[in-house]
């Protein structure tokens, strides 16, 4: 189980990501008591109005508390210093996208609910309104069950097994290197290499799964005791390797090749 061994944390990261479930479980529990609320009222103005204070007062916070530590975590996980074809893989997009503009849905539900809620305390109606958000409700709880599947699964992100290896000419010169994984470093076997092709053995000796990225390329995830290959045509120059495993660069396993 690979991927549950990638999901411990490096020490310092436990509480942003406690705070950013307990934010998540908290929306999610106040949109679909809120749906069901406004859903069974059926023009009852007490559970009209439930539904709409189980937003305001209990999704509403728990939607900046998700945010705010969401952000926290990314801080946290050294995002901002990957290169950037690295930066923002497919499932940290979609958790973006459903955390912003569900905000954004979620505030314009909260403004038509109270002007539904206005109407109703002055004999105007605004059951209707109170339905729309019921409505917004009720997507808002779909998109975040989407955003747990893309916070778990990572789509896009190289799973366990053998990485891809380009096929290598016969008579072509190729450079091997054998990257040795622990908790939180790598250790390379060579500090340099010709430029061209060259094969970097992954061998993870530590006792959570790791990936091994430079170039563009990303190797398979390595669990415990488990080995990989992963074949580049590097250009000269110094090139940054990493483990994309979140909070794993940030906390020490990366570092420079240099490619004569």
């Amino acid at each position: 189980m690979p991927e549950l061994l990638a999901a411990i944390r490096p020490a310092g990261q436990d509480f942003p990501v406690l705070l950013h479930i307990v934010g998540a479980t908290v929306v999610f529990g106040a949109l679909l008591a809120s749906a069901t609320s406004l859903a069974l009222a059926r023009g009852e103005v007490r559970l009209l109005r439930l539904g709409y204070f189980s937003l305001l007062l209990v999704g509403l916070p728990g939607l900046i508390l998700m945010r705010l530590s969401g952000q926290w975590i990314y801080q946290k996980q050294g995002w901002d210093d990957l290169p950037d074809q690295l930066k923002d893989p497919t499932w940290l997009k979609i958790g973006f996208i459903v955390a912003d503009g569900g905000a954004i849905l979620f505030l314009l539900a909260l403004v038509v609910g109270g002007i539904g809620i206005s109407r109703l305390r002055s004999g105007k109606g605004g059951a209707g309104l109170l339905k729309v958000t019921m409505i917004s409700a009720l997507v808002l709880a779909l998109a975040y069950v989407v955003a747990v599947w893309a916070m778990t699964g990572k789509p896009g992100q190289p799973g366990a097994g053998a990485a891809a290896t380009p096929a290598v000419s016969a008579g072509n010169s190729v450079a091997t290197v054998t990257v040795t994984a622990t908790e939180f470093r790598f250790t390379l076997s060579q500090a340099s290499v010709p430029h061209g092709t060259v094969v970097f053995k992954v061998e993870n000796k530590g006792k959570l799964a790791h990936d091994f990225s430079i170039g563009g390329k990303t190797s398979s995830l390595v669990a415990p005791n488990k080995s990989t290959t992963l074949t580049v045509t590097l250009d000269a120059g110094k090139l940054l390797y990493i483990c994309t495993v979140p909070g794993h660069a940030s906390a020490g396993m990366k570092g420079n090749l240099t490619v004569k």
